[in-house]
């Protein structure tokens, strides 16, 4: 008798192995990697054109079967252009240049805090939300701050909701699709003839590689 409940317990664990294998659900373990990927940005209500920009970063995750969490530390650099010359937006000053629109460089920090869930053996669903700081702002060829004397366009951070999918091709690696939708406004400008209001919202594409 003892022989047949040791045979059915030995059964059960591979089952469960074999399953865990296919269903890359694990027991309680710390993994890594490494990030990187493109991001289509935009301001909605602000008047500028934001350049599509590289992403790169590491991430941490536990899973607990289906669901596991997922820490990510991202940088990013965009450039943001003034849709017409950086003068036209506030009142106007005599001598100001009424040609050359700004070109205003970013570069953020984001960190999102995400749960995972296994939706089937490849593709994994993903949300959460994140907080981004802004760690520096240049302007590219001062025609911003020739107008209004500084470089104060965008707020120091942002809170963000997200959302998306990734799908495993290997063993280590995954591509992944999501949504970045700002909840705050972020805009710190002086300009006058534009909404007071912006948000952010951007789609990203990356490639994970997990390293541990």
């Amino acid at each position: 008798m003892n022989k047949i409940f040791i045979s059915i317990g030995v059964a059960m664990g591979m089952s469960y192995a074999a399953d865990a294998q296919v269903m890359n659900i694990r027991e309680p373990l710390f993994r890594a990697g490494v990030k990187v990927g493109g991001q289509f940005m935009r301001l909605s209500s602000a008047p500028v054109k934001s350049s599509p920009s590289p992403i790169v970063g590491l991430f941490a995750y536990n899973n607990m079967g289906r669901i596991g969490i997922r820490l990510e530390a991202m940088g990013s650099m965009v450039t943001h252009t003034t849709k017409y010359a950086a003068s036209y937006y506030t009142l106007y000053t005599a001598g100001a240049d009424t040609v050359t629109p700004a070109e205003l460089q970013t570069i953020s920090v984001s960190v999102p805090l995400l749960v995972e869930y296994q939706l089937t053996e490849r593709i994994q669903l993903i949300a959460g939300p994140q907080l981004s700081y802004l760690v520096s702002i240049t302007d590219k060829n001062e025609a911003y701050t020739k107008v209004y004397g500084d470089t104060k366009f965008l707020k120091k951070t942002d809170i963000a909701i997200v959302a998306g999918a990734e799908y495993q091709i290997g063993a280590n690696i995954k591509v992944g699709a999501r949504v970045v939708a700002g909840v705050t406004d972020v805009n710190a400008s002086t300009y006058y003839l534009v909404p007071r209001s912006w948000s952010s919202l951007a789609g990203q594409l990356s490639i994970s590689y997990k390293i541990l």
